[in-house]
Parts: C-alpha cells; structure tokens; sequence
C-alpha cells in the first residue's frame, strides 16, 4: 500500500509542471497566474498569429524528414555491416557511430561549427542538415542492430539458393522482417529532429528552427503563448505515441 501510494506521488509530481502548463495556457491575461481568474482560447490564437512559429515549424519539418530518411538509409546500411559481417575496426565504427549519445549536444554543435568553419564547406540549412543527420544516426542504427540480431540470416541463405541476388534476397526477404524496426526507428529520428536545440542553436542563421524560436520568443515576450504551443506540442506528441503503439507496439519499437 505504502509502495504504491510513493508511486502515485512520484506522478503526481511529475505531471505538475506539466499541467501548469496546460492551465496556464488558458489565462485570459498576459501574466502566468495559477489558475486563472479568466479563461481564453487568445494565446492560442496568437501561436498562430505569430509567423515565427509558422516558419519555425516547416523548418523543423522539412530537418526531421529529412534527415530521418538519410539517417535511415545510413543507419540500416551501418546496422546490416556490423551485424552480418566480421572486419577490422568493426567495433570502431560502432563506437564513432553512437558517439553522439554519449557527447554533450552542446560540444556537438559547437565541435560542428568550428570544423565547418575551417573547411568553408556548408552553411546554412546544409549544416543543420548534417547535425541531425549526425544526431538521429544512433538511434536508428541501434534499433535496427536489434532487430537485425533476432533476423535468422538463413532466410535469406534460402532464398539465394532458389535463385535470388543477395539484394534481392536483402529486400524481399529481410525488409519485411524488420519493417517495424525500421518504422520504429523512422519515429524515433523524427522525434529526435524535431525537438533538437542545443545543438541546432550553433548553426542556426536567418531560417530558425521551432525550438530555437521558441527560445527566442522567450528572451522577448513574457505571455502564456509558450505555454499554448507547449500545450499543443504535448498534444502531437501524446498522438505519435499512441499511433506508433497501436501500429508497432512501444515494446518492439523501444527493443
């Protein structure tokens, strides 16, 4: 009794910012008192109002899709190599690769800024392109490495037996198995995109991100307006969830 009840005050506690946050959004005035005297849709109304935010979110958009699918393409390419095959530096690879999980974003972004500075080779969105790509590539390859792991590469054996290349036997085969991996995965490099700041703060020129305008807002404007788009991220966020458990399952997806 005494264990559960911790366990429900631990949520409690947990969730109190977060509904702060939610009923601060409806305050009908410009100040963040709790709980409001009056209640208003107008913050709401002002996210959308507000052409920052508008722009900031194609941005991050068009840096997740895209990055996600070159992440995706690089990382089951990488997971497939360390897998199924056995070659000098393998381990080595595997460590460069999931470097960016255990470096502070911060050093990331700064680290990127300086080399790209010293070769004058990208600027711009083209930077930014690189940095996520570079941030979402461990998580898909360490997803899809689990799955690879459990795939019996017999199958694919038998089906070059019957006469199938090894792509072919690659992709109708192997794809198929792990396709929830690689949805999982996709999933997850949108999410890690998307929401990505510190490291995006480095390289961001004239075309900002949703995060990092949201950052600037803030150093700015002092209204519930945050607290609206929070709300509504956490909305988004709650539905891709939910989504990608009834589709996939959390259980393969986070394996």
């Amino acid at each position: 009794m005494m264990l559960r009840l911790a366990a429900w005050l631990v949520l409690g506690l947990l969730a109190l910012p977060v509904v702060t946050i939610v009923v601060t959004s409806f305050n009908a005035t410009s100040s963040f008192a709790f709980p409001p005297e009056q209640w208003s849709l107008r913050w709401y109304r002002n996210v959308f109002d507000t052409p920052v935010f508008g722009s900031g979110l194609v941005m991050s958009l068009w840096l997740a899709a895209a990055s996600s699918m070159i992440g995706l393409v690089a990382g089951t390419m990488t997971a497939l190599a360390v897998v199924r095959y056995r070659f000098v530096g393998r381990g080595l690879v595997l460590s460069l690769v999931m470097a960016p999980l255990v470096v502070p974003e911060v050093v990331i972004g700064l680290s990127l800024l300086i080399w790209l500075q010293s070769v004058r080779w990208l600027s711009g969105n083209g930077a930014i392109l690189l940095l996520h790509c570079l941030v979402v590539l461990p998580f898909v390859v360490r997803i899809l490495v689990a799955n690879l792991q459990r795939t019996d590469v017999n199958l694919e054996h038998a089906a070059m037996l019957l006469g199938a290349n090894p792509v072919q036997a690659f992709v109708r085969v192997t794809l198929p198995t792990i396709a929830k991996g690689l949805a999982g995965a996709l999933v997850f490099a949108l999410v890690m995109s998307f929401h990505n700041f510190t490291a995006t703060f480095f390289l961001v020129s004239t075309q900002q991100t949703l995060p990092v305008a949201i950052f600037q807002y803030i150093r700015t404007e002092h209204d519930p307006t945050i607290a609206a788009l929070s709300t509504l991220l956490m909305v988004g966020a709650m539905v891709i969830v939910w989504v990608t458990d009834r589709l996939l399952g959390l259980e393969r997806v986070t394996k």
